[in-house]
């Protein structure tokens, strides 16, 4: 295969465009990929951030237009799509003193000395001669020997023994959508199986549906759906696979690391024949992660699980430079620091430190190693995040150091301090700010009209080694974080996260206190944000206690309202973490209680009782004196609405009877807890 080639010209915008049309005169514009944010005069283009829409796609030429604002996820996403032969071509502006630009163009002039593939051009230099590649040479339908061996081990999957799931690896340009599509096509032939693709979204899995219905010749098919001869292919995405009850054959999850550890579990534990693929140096989350936080877990539920790792590209040298340049800029294969050099380390060995961001420029190791903490601990962590790091000044740095090695840190941007008249627009739901989240969602979202007044850090990421994890590390941190945060006049630090029972915890620990849950599940997790605290000031106090006091009192109507299909243990979980405050209920609420749970009174006919009991105790000590099976008990079928059929399915109760006996129970209970505490208030009517 001949090289890659990349050309950058440093120049205005019309040298630029008369050098790539002298560049490109020799190829053929019908492969051709243009991205820019603005038309260009004989060019079709393409906006910049729709480059995600070409993965899958295969292209003679690049052109890539980073003259006015530079994108670092859609610059390694077109670089992905280039043919061997192929040349990409990056716009720079002339000058840019950002700090992100500036470590860029080091990476660019580095390459450029090193690689006769890799020129760099200012304006009015001489252009280099390019040749367009010779696309005879390679045929889309060329299998490697990786490629070969992966087919072989996803069909083993199935024809083999039970539980024994495959883990499929491989960096960007390895054929591994390919393969799952040409796998899954061999699997259908000839058979009834029923297969599903479930990613992040619809439009990733598109290159294995087409190079599935290329191996079966199917001409026409629905988007996520093949049908074939009695079988089929579909996609079905991920939280909507675990909320229903699909069969399949097999599963097929595509680019794992961005889906969250927990929801891969659950889908391990719901299907015996499953293969997961992830990149490992991808720019829509990382495979390094993935392997890390998941391998212990197949270790546990899926001993037998195989992995295959594919290495030799399919459509340019393994030797090529255009990658290894993509790599380097925008650090894709960042690594923290090695496992034996950090290994044992004590906390009081280690400096806190507020980091200066201009020197973690100029000291590459360090950067790679902080970035590459991230990428291990944040399933979503993207090129963009270096960007915003290095470029925003009002992003804080904190890390944990030892010796000159970085072993955690966490990033902080301060929000608030907003103007009346913007605070005001905002409350009235006039106006939305980008960035903001904090004051935005106690002004827009709780209707706190001080919040925005106030000065506010929120922690964007936060990650420790983990040779080191779960030794104190990150709650060390976060102190030296508040800490600071008091001293430099910050009223609230605070952070917002999907609704990870194990996170929670953390922030918990620590200090922070939950103040709203969001209305909108995310898209690939299926979970809800939750939004938590810290005050650090007297009017952050005050505002805290707003805030937490309007989040419990309309906790128990919100279950009802929005978060109906809420997971009882996040819902528990969530109850577990207010502020506790004694239970109000009326006499007649308290006898028409005792008439459901001592006599023989119908569930319909006190309910509304009941529910005012359960409402007022789920901020009560005693709520959390009864059983387990009780709070679920009581919270799904009185607050959250659930039918009987779903509860006692949830429940593993043997039918209706046992239900009623077991509300009847529990409602005796929740009396009796509030009586032992010395908290039922009767209300004079």
């Amino acid at each position: 295969m001949q090289q890659r080639q990349c050309v950058v010209l440093f120049g205005d915008r019309a040298w630029c465009e008369s050098s790539t049309s002298q560049l490109l005169v020799d190829f053929n514009r019908r492969h051709l990929l243009f991205l820019s944010d603005e038309p260009v005069a004989d060019f079709q283009t393409t906006n910049i951030k729709q480059a995600k829409r070409c993965l899958g796609q295969e292209f003679d030429a690049v052109v890539f237009d980073g003259r006015l604002a530079f994108h670092p996820d859609s610059f390694g996403q077109s670089v992905g799509t280039l043919n061997a032969g192929g040349v990409f071509i990056l716009w720079l502006a002339v000058e840019d003193v950002r700090p992100y630009s500036q470590r860029f163009r080091r990476v660019v002039a580095q390459f450029s000395g090193q690689y006769s593939d890799f020129h760099c051009v200012d304006q009015n230099q001489i252009l280099p001669e390019l040749t367009a590649p010779d696309r005879a040479q390679y045929a889309s339908d060329y299998q490697t020997s990786d490629q070969e061996q992966a087919i072989k081990a996803i069909l083993k999957v199935v024809e083999g023994h039970r539980r024994r799931p495959l883990v499929l690896s491989a960096d960007r340009g390895r054929g591994k959508s390919a393969v799952l599509g040409i796998a899954a096509a061999q699997l259908l032939r000839g058979s009834q199986r029923k297969i599903i693709v479930t990613a992040p979204s619809l439009s990733a899995t598109e290159a294995v549906f087409r190079h599935a219905a290329l191996s079966l010749q199917v001409t026409e098919h629905s988007a996520g759906l093949i049908q074939f001869e009695g079988a089929e292919l579909r996609f079905v995405a991920p939280d909507t696979l675990l909320a229903g009850d699909y069969k399949a054959d097999l599963l097929l999850v595509d680019e794992a690391a961005v889906i969250p550890s927990p929801m891969l579990a659950k889908l391990l534990h719901q299907y015996s024949r499953i293969v997961f693929a992830t990149t490992l140096h991808g720019y829509e989350g990382t495979g390094r992660g993935f392997a890390v936080r998941f391998q212990s877990l197949l270790d546990v539920q899926a001993p037998g699980w195989r992995d295959c790792h594919m290495l030799e590209p399919v459509r340019w040298r393994s030797d090529d430079a255009l990658e290894a340049f993509s790599f380097d800029a925008l650090l894709l294969d960042a690594e923290p620091v090695e496992d034996r050099l950090v290994l044992g380390v004590e906390l009081v060995q280690c400096s806190i430190e507020l980091v200066d961001k201009k020197a973690l420029l100029g000291n590459e190791v360090h950067l790679k190693q902080l970035f590459g903490l991230m990428v291990l601990a944040h399933y979503r962590t993207k090129p963009s995040d270096l960007q915003l790091l290095l470029n925003s000044e009002d992003i804080n740095l904190y890390i944990v150091r030892y010796n000159e090695h970085i072993v955690a840190s966490a990033w902080l941007v301060d929000e608030g301090a907003l103007a009346p008249a913007l605070s005001e627009a905002i409350y009235r739901g006039e106006r939305r700010l980008k960035g903001h989240l904090l004051p935005q969602s106690l002004l827009a979202h709780m209707g706190i009209p001080l919040a925005g007044s106030l000065r506010y850090q929120r922690v964007l990421r936060i990650a420790v080694h983990p040779v080191l994890q779960r030794r104190g590390f990150a709650k060390a941190l976060m102190t030296k974080v508040l800490n600071i945060a008091k001293d430099g006049e910050v009223d609230m630090v605070g952070t917002s996260f999907a609704a990870d029972l194990d996170v929670m915890s953390f922030w918990r620990d620590s200090g922070f206190s939950i103040i709203r849950l969001g209305t909108q599940r995310d898209e690939v997790s299926g979970q809800y944000a939750v939004t938590l605290l810290h005050s650090c000031s007297v009017d952050g106090a005050l505002l805290l206690d707003t805030a937490k006091r309007q989040f419990r009192q309309q906790w128990p109507d919100l279950l009802t309202m929005q978060f109906n299909q809420l997971d009882i243990d996040t819902v528990l979980a969530i109850s577990a973490q207010c502020d506790r405050e004694p239970s109000v209920l009326s006499e007649s609420d308290k006898q028409e209680i005792m008439r459901f749970a001592y006599a023989n009174a119908t569930y319909e006919s006190c309910q509304v009782a009941i529910r005012t009991s359960v409402s007022s105790a789920l901020n009560s000590d005693a709520f959390f004196r009864l059983s387990l099976e009780h709070q679920q008990l009581l919270v799904m079928r009185v607050l959250q609405l659930n039918s009987i059929v779903e509860v006692v399915r949830a429940l593993g109760f043997s039918g209706k009877a046992e239900f009623i006996a077991a509300l009847r129970l529990a409602s005796a209970c929740l009396l009796e807890a509030f009586a032992a505490e010395d908290n039922l208030i009767v209300a004079s009517e």
